[in-house]
């Protein structure tokens, strides 16, 4: 039977999702493309519809499966679950990978941060995750599939650092509701992890503007810090996080659950 999954964030910075949706479409799932959508998006975690437009239709042309996008104009895990079971009728995998960053959403010295940049960070990169991994859960326990579940964490959550105090514990938050998660979610053959990249590299399609400014702000430029933080030297592609969220999905990754895999080149 033809796994149905489900990636929320295909167009949402820095471009995990669309690899995620590209690579689970080129190994014969249907994908169900999930994002919100603003076409003046500002450290919202939104994307634009030309952009989310464009994915669909490389998803569609990646693999054998049907694709079914899902454009909201706020976040809803209620009804992009729903969407996804009505058109297949089951739910086996879900990549929860939404978040937001930016001065909007979080970034800056923890004492200047307004209340407002504070919850949005929280509500963007914890509160919608949380909502998905609960709605996609109930969903594969109703329809009694043995699931997997994978979201988005940071390596911002591992290491402390200036700057990135908000992200970093809406993040810490994630891995341990995916620790917890995996322990309630075992008993319904249900695995849940998650992965915490270190710095994608900018591309075409995501510029990724923040890591940029993160760099230059602390090393004076991006291969600077680059070869002062990654042992690789280097950064990594979207993709190199997207393998390892396809690993976490697959059988062979049967016996992995409760744990977050940092993708960070060696950086501690």
């Amino acid at each position: 039977m033809t796994r149905v999954a489900l990636v929320s964030g295909v167009a949402r910075p820095p471009g995990i999702g669309r690899a995620t949706a590209l690579r689970l479409a080129a190994g014969a799932a249907h994908v169900v493309c999930a994002e919100v959508i603003d076409d003046t998006p500002a450290d919202t975690g939104t994307a634009p519809r030309a952009l989310f437009d464009r994915i669909i239709t490389e998803v569609a042309a990646a693999g054998p499966g049907e694709v079914l996008a899902v454009p909201q104009p706020a976040f809803d895990a209620e009804a992009i679950v729903r969407a996804a079971v009505d058109r297949f009728g089951r739910l086996d995998v879900c990549c929860a990978l939404n978040g937001a960053t930016g001065t909007g959403a979080g970034d800056g010295p923890l004492l200047d941060l307004a209340d407002d940049a504070w919850q949005r960070c929280l509500d963007a990169n914890l509160g919608a995750t949380y909502r998905l991994l609960r709605t996609a859960a109930r969903a594969m326990i109703d329809t009694g599939v043995p699931g997997a579940i994978v979201a988005l964490s940071s390596h911002a959550a591992q290491a402390p650092a200036p700057n990135v105090g908000a992200v970093g514990a809406a993040r810490a938050a994630v891995q341990h509701l995916v620790a917890v998660l995996a322990q309630e979610l075992g008993p319904h053959r249900i695995r849940c992890n998650a992965v915490a990249p270190l710095a994608v590299a900018p591309s075409e399609l995501f510029p990724n503007p923040g890591l940029v400014a993160l760099a230059e702000r602390t090393a004076g430029s991006l291969p600077a810090w680059l070869a002062r933080s990654s042992p690789l030297g280097r950064a990594q592609l979207a993709d190199e996080t997207a393998a390892v969220i396809e690993f976490l999905c697959s059988d062979a990754a049967s016996y992995l659950s409760g744990v977050t895999v940092p993708v960070t080149g060696g950086t501690r």
